[in-house]
């Protein structure tokens, strides 16, 4: 091995060196999840409980204005008005036969939904698994 190159160009070696281990960290942050903004985000206040979808707001309604709220396993989307469809996430505006015209915010894998009527409106969502969804229902019942 040539240590004249070496020592002659140390501060490239110690930049690469640098690099590497930057290229290396952000690899395993990046496995780990670190830099994974989470899709889906549920807000309860005492008065306002929101949805929302890489930070924003799809579904939000008053504690008033909640008239009932039910867990569903299967029902007919309809038709796609305005919509965001990816790997994990469909969410956006639909209308069906049932409910008119109303707000999807689901995770694809998971067949338990919470449908929530308002006094205007209908939103139809679910939350990490069946047993959180069936949660956030009781939940937002005794609210």
């Amino acid at each position: 091995m040539n240590t004249d190159f070496l020592e002659k160009h140390q501060g490239v070696v110690n930049a690469l060196k640098g690099l590497a281990a930057v290229v290396v960290l952000i690899g395993i942050l990046s496995a780990l999840g670190i830099f994974k903004r989470a899709a889906v985000g549920i807000h309860i206040e005492e008065e306002v409980f929101t949805v929302s979808y890489e930070e924003e707001i799809v579904i939000q309604f008053g504690k008033e204005e909640l008239r009932s709220a039910e867990i569903v396993t299967s029902f007919d989307m309809g038709d796609a008005i305005n919509t965001v469809s990816e790997d994990k996430y469909i969410v956006g505006t639909w209308e069906n036969d049932v409910w008119g015209q109303y707000t999807l915010c689901v995770k694809k894998s998971l067949e338990c939904y919470l449908v929530v009527t308002t006094e205007t409106e209908v939103f139809v969502f679910n939350y990490e698994s069946k047993d959180t969804t069936e949660s956030m229902c009781s939940a937002l019942l005794a609210w």
